[in-house]
């Protein structure tokens, strides 16, 4: 066991000394400028503005979920969370709601964790997110019907508080409709 550690701290300073003896010489290492990416290609995003651990920007996320069903107004809900860079967020709501059916849960879930990003030069945040939203069916007294639900989770690059649908879907036994839309705000 000694010898494994003593032969991989021989291999960590093999391997940093050519780096620190050019420190030493006075040589400076520059970096490539980026290049721009190919018509058709996706822009290549770079390593986080900051250095990796430090996360003094907190970012304000709001997601907004519009439940759409052919009878009366949408149900529009809304979550935000502050959070710093590189951190994550996690909400947890539920509760029981009483229906002819008997109690049925109510879950609103949302995970969130943002990390700033420079993307061609421009500031942006990539987001990863987890939502769970499980509201209470329409039921009636003569026809049973599921609980619906939406399970997501989603990797997205967004503007600075610009809003962006980053989910649509439809009840495969309905005709509702669920829209998830998204924004991130950087706050200084």
């Amino acid at each position: 066991m000694k010898k494994q550690m003593m032969m991989g701290a021989v291999l960590a300073l093999a391997l940093t000394g050519p780096v620190l003896a050019q420190e030493r010489d006075g040589q400076q290492t520059t970096t490539p400028p980026a290049s721009k990416p190919a018509a058709g290609q996706a822009p290549e995003l770079s390593a986080p503005r900051e250095p990796q651990g430090s996360n003094n920007t907190n970012v304000r996320i709001e997601l907004t979920i519009t439940d759409q069903r052919s009878e009366g107004p949408a149900v529009i809900k809304t979550v935000t969370a502050t959070v710093a860079d590189r951190s994550n967020a996690r909400i947890r709501t539920s509760g029981a709601v009483s229906t002819p059916m008997g109690m049925r849960d109510v879950v609103l879930n949302v995970d969130a964790s943002p990390n700033l990003v420079n993307v061609s030069g421009v500031s942006k945040m990539r987001v990863v997110l987890a939502i769970e939203y499980r509201p209470v069916a329409r039921e009636s007294d003569t026809e049973r019907s599921t609980t619906p639900s939406i399970n997501e989770q989603l990797t997205v690059i967004l503007e600075d508080g610009k809003p962006l649908v980053i989910s649509q879907s439809a009840d495969p036994s309905t005709d509702r409709k669920v829209k998830v839309e998204v924004k991130a705000t950087i706050l200084r």
